[in-house]
Parts: structure tokens; sequence; C-alpha cells
């Protein structure tokens, strides 16, 4: 006799979800437990940055914790943590599979669930798969014949409804979560080898009130910017493994509601709060300096700041309602207050030229920027810029597992695209070099020293090494991602012979 009917789900994040309510109910309406297996996937091997990211996707943490409260068994399998492909014993053994995809992994997402199907098919067990994510949700049709259900939106106020098959549609259309206090505290026991991990992402607010043309967050979450209680953190935060030093809060605009952070902050401090952190934030923090100081105290060491762009027009091309003298003025305030600064730049906007390389490199070693993070502008599924281009028919594919940021995905105005993609590879190159490592081991002791007087009449804080040690690990990846993408680079001359 063969088994139920088996479920596949693909959930999300490029800001993640997929349901939530009655918790408690299902394990007394009395059912033998399914096994529920979440898998996040790698992103493609011609992405080696995706080594360095062992922070995982919220969305199945939510669902997953959301799952086991309601009388699932749940796994949860990432493969970027367990640094290998799920097995088919993994697979076979999943009564529900659920698969979390941005775009750049959606090729592999799809992969796997096919696989599944055929796993499970030689085992003479019917399947069925259920997409969601925010590819699935800005794209539905891309992956329409991947799957008997497409979850659209946020998915927590459904994910029990969705598991128990109660939807006959295909398209599932979900509402967003309104009272963010009301999401569990993820359990991170249920990722397999969790303790291997050394950051822990917390998310404390979704949506944003900005309009940048290339960003999907505003399409996935709206407007309209929700967060969650002061106190709601925190109990999320002392709960974190005492093995994990290190929080990273990944709000798109951490500091967005200021009563609220610094109603967080002060908690933090008053409840002695220990763990290092991180988040992400705008230029429009630095106009509130004593906040800046106050997240110093409280544990903040390192800010992740989208500059995205030092042309002036290509700010305004972005919607990105910052200047130049915003980004100078806050990487300032932030280094005077000991807290390590990211950039994150995006080239080939269409007022860009192939000055732009040069320019931001010297931008970025003048103002003393720790790390930076150059990206490709990259029309994603959902974004007005991924409408506009495909109007404009400057697509060059849809290939989606280079759609990372960190490849040529369309015809630039000002440049060729073999010309973007280089002048990307030399930005990296000229900041994460050995000599820019020595400059700050010199620089570090110095003010190492220099702390070290201060403490013997007031606080003083050492400065960090991690810029130095980046540095020094970004040139090994750098030079890796060169030779794995040769054949991406040689399209690309192929497109430039061309033109």
């Amino acid at each position: 006799m063969k088994d139920k009917p088996v479920k596949v789900c693909i959930c999300h994040h490029q800001k993640v979800s997929m349901s939530l309510h009655r918790y408690s109910s299902a394990s007394s309406r009395g059912f033998m437990k399914k096994k529920v297996v979440f898998i996040e996937p790698e992103g493609a091997p011609s992405n080696v940055f995706t080594r360095l990211m062992k922070i995982p996707l919220l969305g199945p943490l939510y669902l997953g914790t959301i799952a086991k409260e309601n009388g699932f068994a749940v796994t949860i399998l990432n493969e970027n943590i367990l640094k290998r492909h799920v097995s088919d014993p993994e697979l076979e053994q999943a009564d529900i599979l659920c698969l979390s995809c941005i775009t750049a992994t959606i090729n592999r997402g799809k992969t796997i669930a096919a696989r599944y199907r055929d796993v499970r098919s030689r085992l003479d067990l019917r399947s069925k798969v259920i997409i969601g994510g925010i590819h699935a949700s800005m794209l539905p049709e891309d992956v329409a014949s991947h799957g008997d259900h497409i979850v659209v939106g946020e998915a927590e106020d459904i994910i029990v409804d969705v598991l128990n098959g109660a939807f006959k549609d295909q398209l599932i259309y979900s509402q967003p979560v309104e009272n963010l206090n009301q999401l569990p505290i993820p359990d991170y026991s249920l990722i397999q080898g969790w303790k291997t991990m050394n950051v822990i992402p917390v998310m404390t607010s979704r949506g944003c009130p900005y309009n940048c043309n290339f960003c999907s967050v505003t399409e996935m979450f709206g407007h309209k910017y929700r967060w969650q209680s002061a106190q709601r953190v925190f109990d999320e935060l002392i709960r974190i493994p005492s093995h994990v030093p290190t929080v990273f809060f990944t709000d798109d605009h951490f500091t967005a509601n200021a009563n609220r952070t610094e109603e967080l902050l002060n908690l933090m401090m008053k409840k002695g709060f220990k763990k290092r952190w991180n988040a992400q934030v705008r230029t429009e923090i630095s106009k509130n300096p004593e906040l800046v100081a106050t997240m110093r105290k409280a544990g903040c060491r390192m800010v992740f700041v989208g500059f995205e762009s030092i042309n002036p027009q290509s700010l305004v091309s972005m919607h990105k309602n910052q200047s130049i003298e915003d980004i100078t003025r806050t990487v300032k305030v932030f280094k005077k207050n000991d807290i390590c600064v990211h950039g994150m730049f995006m080239l080939g906007n269409d007022p860009d030229t192939t000055e732009v390389f040069s320019t931001t490199t010297k931008f970025c070693k003048k103002t003393g920027i720790d790390t930076v993070q150059y990206t490709i502008l990259t029309p994603l599924p959902g974004t007005k810029l991924f409408g506009e281009f495909v109007k404009q028919d400057r697509l060059l594919h849809t290939d989606w597992n280079f759609y990372d940021g960190l490849h040529v995905v369309f015809k630039p105005r000002n440049m060729t695209a073999l010309q973007l993609q280089e002048g990307m590879v030399e930005c990296f190159r000229q900041f994460y070099h050995y000599t820019n490592a020595c400059n700050d081991a010199f620089n570090t002791l110095y003010q190492s020293a220099a702390a070290l007087v201060k403490k013997m009449y007031k606080n003083a804080h050492f400065p960090s090494m991690m810029p130095m040690m980046m540095k020094i690990l970004g040139k090994g990846v750098v030079s890796d991602w060169i030779a794995r993408n040769r054949s991406y680079m040689k399209y690309l001359h192929m497109l430039s012979t061309k033109d």
C-alpha cells in the first residue's frame, strides 16, 4: 500500500517567510507526526562568496519552528552550513519537503525538488511540490511548472494550512504579518550542524518606507514599516545559544524607528547583554550621533551601509534619497565611535561611466571605510528595474544562477558588459590586497597603544583586527572568483566583440 501524498515546500528570503497561527493546536488533534524537512540550497559554484556566508535564512527557521509547535517532526538542512548537497536518504525520509530560495538559488531549488520527486517515485511514493519564497512571489510563472502550489508573499499565517493540504488552487496568496510580536522565537536546534554557527541572524522589522528602484524588499514586504517591540527582540536575544559570539540584525534599516531602537539598546545594557552585534543601517542614522554612541555602548561592532554610489546622478537614478555628503558624514560618525563600517556599493547604473571604478576605490581608501562589498547593478525579478530592463530589451539572459550581484546580466548604458564586469573585479583587487592589510595592521597597533593609555584614565575601546583579516582573506576570495568565472568572462568578451 502506498503512503499518503507527499508535499514539498520551497519557502523564501531575500527576505523570507511562510506561516504562523494555531501554534500548539495541532498536537492536540492526535495525528501521527509527519516528517518535514526544510532545505536552504547553496548558491551557484561561480559565486565563491557564498562560502563566507554561513548565516541561515530566517524563513525556514520561522516556518520550521511553527511546524514543530504544530506537531510536525522538523529538520532544517542548510547546504551552506553543511558544506555539501543534501543526500538521497535525507530526501526520501521527508514526508513534506520545504525549499527556501532566493533568485540566485532558485535553480538549485528546482533541481532538489526534481530529485526529491525521483527519489520518492522510486520508492513508489507520491509527491506534491509547494513553492514559495521571494523569487516565486515575484515571478510565480517561472516556477509554475515545478510546483503543485505556488505561495506568494509572507506565509507565516498560512504555513500550517499549507502543510496540512488545505489549499486546492495552484496559486496561494498570503497576507503580511501585521503583528511581528506573534512570530515565534526561532528554534536554531532544528538546523543540522547548528553548533558550527558563529553568527545568529535576528529580524526585528519588515518593510521599508523608501523606494529604491533595484530593491525587492518593498515588493515583498511593502512600504509599511512594521517592527517588534524592544522586549520581544530582547526575549529572542537572550535565547541565542551561548556558544555563538555574534548577532547580525538582518533588518534593512535597523534604526528606522529610532525610539524603539534606543529602547532596545537601553534594555540590552540594563540587562547586561554581552554578545557583540552588527546591523544594517542607512546614512540617516549619522544625523543622530547620540544614538550611534549608544549603539557602541550596547555592543555594536560593525554597521553595513548601502552607500550604493558616489556618483550623485546614480544616487538620483536609484531613488536612493541620500547625498555624497551623507555618505562621508556617516563614515566619520561611526568611525569616531569605534564602529567598523562595511560599505556596500552598486556599480553599473545608467549614469556611470568607466571612471566610476577608480573614483569609488579612491573614495573608499580616502574615507577609511573598513571593508567594502562591490556589487553590480542587478535587475531582480519584481523590482522596478527588472520591469524597465525587460521593456527596454536590456537583459542578457535569465540564468538565475548569475543574478547574485556579482555578474553582469544586462546591457549597461555607458560601457560594455565586459568593462563593467572587469571594473568590479578591479575594484575588489584595489581594496583587498596585502598592502592595505599591512597598513591596517600598523594602524591597529598604533590605535591599540593609544587605547591602552586612555584606559588608564577612562573607558576606551580597542580597535578591531577584523578589517585587516578581511583584506587578507578577501584577496584569496577574489582570486578564486576570477578562476571560477573565466567562462563567464569569455561570454561577456564575445558579446563585446559583437557590439
